[in-house]
């Protein structure tokens, strides 16, 4: 794994200010290190020595994802990609660090990574993610059904649970625990 060119770091810095917390004391060897980490399925503790300790490293980017600023480097590392080569060469990376802190990122950011198209992003394929755009139609559908429910064949409802488990998701395929 390579360490961050200087115009990626200049791209990536900005987005990862932090507003609370200590900033880490070389934050371009943290990120190194974040993005070492991301791109191995090692543990933390595997992490070489140069790139600093794990649990600054694990901390820092803990703190990215429950602050939002590491959805926040995303989405300008997507936007900018097409016309700066620093955000092109950071979006791979930035996708597999949010994969990394999957259980610690609200649902809304997983979604917004399947909406942009992002699936390196993602801890499953996309379909067993929750689908709240289903679960509404699903719920329009179940009121209006039992408005009048001796109006309905049976098999109806039928469709519907299963419309509802589809909406739902499989939260043991994305949410290891």
């Amino acid at each position: 794994m390579r360490p961050l060119t200087d115009a990626e770091y200049a791209f990536l810095s900005p987005h990862l200010s932090s507003p609370r917390g200590r900033r880490p004391s070389n934050l371009r060897r943290t990120l190194d290190a974040v993005f070492w980490i991301a791109s191995t399925r090692l543990p933390w503790r595997a992490l070489p020595a140069h790139l600093g300790r794990p649990d600054s490293a694990h901390r820092a980017l803990r703190r990215w994802a429950r602050t939002g600023q590491l959805e926040t480097a995303l989405l300008a590392a997507h936007a900018a990609r097409q016309d700066v080569p620093a955000a092109a060469g950071l979006l791979h990376r930035l996708c597999r660090a949010f994969r990394r802190m999957a259980r610690v990122l609200p649902l809304a950011s997983l979604l917004l990574a399947r909406r942009l198209g992002l699936t390196a992003a993602l801890p499953c394929a996309p379909r067993h993610l929750p689908d709240p755009h289903l679960s509404e139609i699903a719920k329009s559908a179940a009121l209006r059904a039992l408005e009048n429910p001796l109006a309905h064949p049976p098999a109806l409802f039928r469709a519907l649970a299963g419309l509802f488990r589809h909406a739902g998701g499989r939260p043991r395929m994305w949410r290891l625990r």
